[in-house]
């Protein structure tokens, strides 16, 4: 559990950069996702 506690000062302390990694990871998967249905990976 005290890791669980490092991390959640770390996101307090940057939620800016939080925010834009979630916000990468979705992206990423959706395009991942839209790929993949496409058939653009071959």
């Amino acid at each position: 559990m005290e890791d669980l506690k490092i991390l959640f000062v770390c996101f307090k302390e940057h939620k800016k950069g939080v925010v834009v990694i979630l916000t990468a990871t979705v992206i990423g998967a959706a395009l991942g996702v839209a790929a993949f249905y496409n058939g653009w990976l071959g």
